[in-house]
């Protein structure tokens, strides 16, 4: 991505600041700009802008002009009814609403900036959830990250947004009045007094910030995360540093089981359905297909394994039936291509991966027991176990769908390793439905906003997957919202 250089000058003014150069902040320069601002810097503490948006691969979007072109009918009066009742009401209503009512707009201003999106996915069975996943294209190739992102600097740059990266901000300030008017920022080799009528706190999650995690999300602090480096809840430090309440609905967006990064196939395998889930102690502890239609659920269950691992196993017959098949079953494996194509590698990366530890092949149920540390006579009970319930056609454990119940008898055998992992953090500073935060006296922060990943009220504890996309969604919806009303206010039009 395109940068910037931080200036020399040991002191800035600015009418609005924008913390942080990702998806939500980069969109609230823009969305000020358009809004009359003038002057707007933007600080990025990594060397490069796009921040966690940069390789986000689609966007949650509801009634957007892509829908109506491609015939899909999705009522935001549904989706919002949805969304609060599986969060039992507990995120807050008129955020939400002005979210879900924001999103198709946004999807329509990402395309007048030079986006097209001509692919929309469910990301559970077809059939079973609202098309609401926006990416550019079929397949992998259709992510929208690096568009994204390249799309919103431009915009910034077009704007005459001024961006700053390797500037890291560490202190909103606030006067004797209780409004804030600057922030304190380094360099790599000065420290920065950035004075500005308006802040907006953009700094996304903390998903690599393990003392975080651990506080707010206890055990959870050993998991593997997809965040960049530089997520690591600065904005939400300083915002508490600033009186913010903070803490108010966070959620963990949880994958898993999932292998690891770059592994393609088997990372997909793991998800898939036909196989067995086991913990590290042999003993099965979930419905294989429930993360076709609720993948939250599929990781929470994970969440509670010894280690957060589990095994997939499967075996030669069913591995082959199923590469003949060649059966799409969910919208994660469309962002791989709809052919199914991935499962071509599994024989290869089975070899590859087994090279490294992380799957095994064996003729017999005792070998893979130890290589997971299993006891074989436990491994061996849950496989033939299962395996009669393959016979009667019913799963006595839990209920799994009886198409999926497919016995595991004809060697070699494979195994694979599956691990709790997460994607980000949503939530921690409490703002209402104008972005503004709000402090512990549930008074306002005059002129302070907080946008995206770092920002609560739109997720609570579970991240559902028939809304794929929200995060970024949110993000950039949020981070529109905030550029506006952060203009009005320094333009003295609020």
């Amino acid at each position: 991505m395109s940068t910037t250089r931080n200036s020399n000058a040991e002191n800035l003014q600015a009418d609005i600041l924008v913390i942080g150069g990702g998806g939500a902040g980069l969109t609230a320069a823009i969305a000020a700009a358009e809004a009359g601002a003038k002057n707007i810097i933007v600080l990025e503490k990594a060397p490069s802008l796009g921040g966690n948006a940069g390789i986000s691969h689609g966007i949650f979007a509801v009634e957007s002009p892509a829908q109506k072109r491609l015939g899909i009918k999705i009522s935001g009066d549904e989706v919002f009814k949805e969304k609060m009742e599986s969060a039992n009401w507990r995120v807050d209503p008129r955020l939400v609403r002005v979210i879900i009512n924001k999103s198709g707009d946004i999807i329509r201003w990402l395309e007048e900036e030079g986006l097209k999106f001509n692919s929309i996915l469910e990301f559970v069975v077809e059939g079973e959830g609202p098309k609401v996943f926006h990416m550019l294209g079929a397949g992998a190739s259709g992510a929208v990250g690096h568009g994204l992102a390249e799309t919103l600097i431009k915009g910034c740059q077009d704007r005459g947004v001024q961006l700053l990266c390797e500037t890291a901000a560490r202190k909103i300030l606030i006067d004797e009045k209780g409004e804030v008017n600057g922030v304190l920022a380094t360099t790599k080799d000065k420290e920065l007094k950035i004075t500005a009528k308006s802040v907006i706190i953009a700094t996304g999650g903390f998903g690599e910030n393990k003392e975080m995690i651990n506080k707010y999300f206890p055990s959870h602090g050993d998991i593997f995360c997809n965040s960049l480096p530089q997520m690591t809840g600065d904005g939400i430090l300083m915002a508490a540093e600033a009186g913010a309440v903070i803490g108010d609905q966070l959620a963990i967006l949880l994958i898993g089981p999932q292998h690891y990064q770059g592994a393609g196939s088997l990372d997909i395998l793991v998800r898939r359905p036909e196989v067995i889930l086991v913990n590290k102690n042999g003993e099965r502890y979930v419905d294989e297909s429930l993360g076709l239609h609720h993948m939250d659920m599929a990781s929470n269950c994970l969440s509670r394994q010894p280690g957060k691992i589990c095994y997939a196993l499967i075996d030669s017959k069913v591995k082959r039936d199923m590469i003949q098949k060649r059966e799409v079953l969910s919208g994660i494996e469309g962002q791989k291509g709809n052919n199914g194509a991935w499962m071509d590698e599994l024989e290869n990366d089975f070899q590859s991966d087994a090279a490294e530890g992380t799957a095994k092949v064996a003729d017999s149920w005792e070998e893979i027991a130890e290589w997971m540390g299993a006891k074989p006579e436990a491994l061996r009970a849950t496989v033939e176990q299962y395996s009669s319930f393959c016979d009667k056609g019913y799963d006595a454990d839990f209920l799994k769908e009886e198409r999926y119940l497919l016995p595991l008898r004809t060697p070699p055998y494979y195994a694979v390793l599956g691990r709790q992992g997460c994607d980000t953090t949503v939530g921690g500073i409490k703002i209402n439905h104008r972005m503004e935060v709000i402090n512990k006296q549930d008074s306002l922060i005059s002129g302070l906003y907080a946008v995206g990943d770092n920002a609560s009220g739109w997720e609570f504890i579970d991240y559902s997957f028939r809304s794929a996309g929200a995060a970024l969604c949110f993000a950039l919806c949020s981070g529109y919202i905030a550029g506006e009303n952060a203009a009005k206010y320094v333009l003295g039009n609020k």
